[in-house]
């Protein structure tokens, strides 16, 4: 499920302050913090941290943040014990198998090059 779409979901339910309470615990974290000026996943983690921060999901959505975020992945184990997974949406699986589709066809000419020479 995407994360706009569960935080959608949960939004004025029992379940927005304990994500946002879990979310708190991770903000605090000393080796989150290192990795907050990280390409990628430092802005993946500063967005948990701003909603860590924020008093609501709706006050997360109008800050820079959310943009972020919102087409990630999320898979929730169980939400009391703080156990999720954020991972890469259907829109980074694309562009990483994009990605994987260009280095395999170029592996595969300079390998049939490779052979040419010799």
């Amino acid at each position: 499920m995407l994360v706009s779409k569960y935080l959608d979901s949960i939004e004025g339910t029992e379940k927005e302050p304990i994500l946002l309470k879990s979310l708190i615990e991770l903000a605090e974290d000393k080796d989150v913090a290192q990795l907050l000026d990280k390409p990628l996943i430092g802005k993946l983690l500063s967005a948990l941290v701003a909603l860590s921060g924020s008093d609501s999901i709706e006050d997360f959505r109008q800050t820079e943040h959310y943009e972020n975020i919102k087409d990630w992945g999320i898979t929730v184990f169980d939400l009391e014990k703080g156990y999720y997974s954020i991972h890469p949406g259907p829109k980074h699986m694309k562009m990483i198998f994009a990605v994987m589709a260009i280095a395999g066809v170029g592996l595969y000419f300079l390998k049939r090059r490779k052979k040419q020479i010799l």
